[in-house]
């Protein structure tokens, strides 16, 4: 495949705001601020990476934007309705996660956790869903665009890092919600699953008019690939708009204490 020319429009569609936070505050026991006064609007249609130093933030603002944890002041919306305030079914109706690292207790099979997304989708009448793709099975779908098909029958303590990681995202991607919530999810992937993730989130925001958002450490892939790049800074919004008008030398030379250079496209980093 030519990731440089891609099957998908250089332009998403006419944006709306899918998630938002409100002045978002988070700390947990005995430390300080993990999220700090954050408010930011997130978009359908388009993927938005967020960025930082370790220790910024950009986890524990995933779990708040997925209702994993509870923030400590501050909202968090989705369709205008604060995520808070609904049952754990309607919320996975309406937003997926896919953890750093995924875990599953028990030795089940990859098909039958990759069909567990199904279950908040189908048992949540009227809420907002993507809607699957017509003529194919979704879970079939899901484990061929993850490259996982071959290893259906595996079970998940068999699977390597890589693969538990490509399960879980098909497990998201069966669950088919309109906002997407992934943290570091080519961390443990080879160069061709992550170039094929890329792509295929991209044009899965575009087509289904999803709001990808997810954690990179990567800033060659958010300059690249990103249509919004989120850069968090000691708890706090340090930049937000455009991959091209955030990741330059002025914003994060200053935030990551290095030497960044942009060449032929590319930002290139040396110590200071």
């Amino acid at each position: 495949m030519d990731h440089n020319n891609p099957d998908f429009p250089s332009q998403a569609p006419a944006a709306e705001i899918a998630l938002a936070a409100d002045d978002l505050h988070f700390q947990y026991a005995s430390s300080s601020p993990a999220v700090d006064g954050m408010t930011v609007p997130f978009y359908t249609g388009e993927m938005t990476m967020i960025v930082g130093p370790n220790g910024s933030g950009k986890s524990t603002l995933l779990q708040l934007l997925s209702g994993h944890l509870t923030p400590s002041a501050g909202t968090i919306t989705a369709g205008g309705r604060n995520i808070t305030r609904l049952n754990p079914l309607k919320r996975a109706a309406l937003i997926s996660y896919v953890p750093q690292a995924p875990q599953v207790s028990f030795a089940y099979r990859v098909q039958d956790i990759v069909a567990m997304g199904s279950w908040a989708r189908d048992r949540a009448p009227g809420e907002k869903v993507a809607g699957d793709r017509p003529g194919a099975d979704p879970v079939v779908q899901a484990m061929w665009d993850q490259d996982i098909h071959a290893l259906a029958q595996r079970t998940y303590d068999e699977l390597s890092a890589g693969e538990r990681q490509r399960v879980a995202i098909a497990r998201a991607l069966v669950q088919d919600s309109p906002i997407m919530l992934l943290d570091e999810p080519t961390a443990a992937l080879d160069i061709w699953h992550q170039l094929e993730l890329l792509h295929h989130l991209k044009s899965l925001a575009r087509s289904a008019h999803k709001a990808i958002i997810w954690v990179t450490h990567d800033l060659n892939h958010a300059r690249a690939h990103a249509d919004r790049v989120l850069i968090m800074h000691e708890a706090k919004l340090a930049a937000h708009g455009p991959a091209h008008q955030v990741l330059t030398p002025e914003i994060l030379e200053p935030i990551y204490r290095v030497h960044v250079t942009v060449q032929d496209g590319k930002l290139t980093f040396l110590r200071c």
